[in-house]
């Protein structure tokens, strides 16, 4: 009994496909970066945002058991998890302020309750890949929805929580109310 061989000429077809799947994708995500960076550089261009952030490392950083600690923070700070659907894992009293939910409705939930039509998903999934390709800090410029449905732009500055031993374990994010930014001219 002989396995039968494979064809060369089947295979071209599928490799060149896939081929062009990746190309499509790589200049795809080369479009959305550049269309973020203007935005992005729109906001660091303008003198009254702030757009450098310490992003806190630990778990224990981000939400501190100190609730003070936590709640005196005046940046606005969530945590998701790493795998599936990102969901929150808890936030401070400026993340409940600037997006209208208290810490007790969002554990749980992924972040797509801030989402609606104006929000820039190429830009946030292509953050999220950039964090998974072991860059330390991704920011994009969105619109978030709050609870009670008014919109607001915002500087979303993510990175990873680790744990001790180097592991990803979640996500951190610094939302920042930027308003509006004038656009940039190509």
């Amino acid at each position: 009994m002989s396995i039968p061989s494979t064809d060369n000429h089947a295979a071209a077809p599928i490799k060149k496909y896939q081929f062009l799947r990746k190309l499509k994708s790589r200049l795809s995500r080369r479009r959305i970066r550049k269309e973020d960076e203007k935005l992005l550089r729109a906001a660091r261009d303008d003198a009254t945002i702030q757009t450098e952030f310490n992003l806190p490392k630990t778990l224990n950083e981000a939400l501190p058991d100190d609730k003070e600690k936590k709640n005196n923070d005046s940046r606005a700070i969530v945590v998701t998890e790493c795998t599936g659907t990102y969901n929150m894992i808890g936030c401070n009293k400026a993340w409940e302020n600037l997006c209208g939910y208290a810490e007790c409705e969002i554990v749980g939930k992924n972040s797509s309750i801030l989402q609606g039509p104006d929000s820039n998903f190429d830009g946030l999934r292509d953050a999220v890949a950039r964090l998974f390709e072991g860059e330390e800090q991704a920011s994009v410029v969105t619109t978030n929805y709050r609870k009670d449905g008014s919109r607001f732009k915002n500087l979303l500055t993510m990175g990873p929580i680790r744990n001790e031993s180097g592991k990803l374990t979640h996500f951190v994010a610094i939302l920042k109310n930027i308003g509006d930014i004038k656009e940039v001219k190509q």
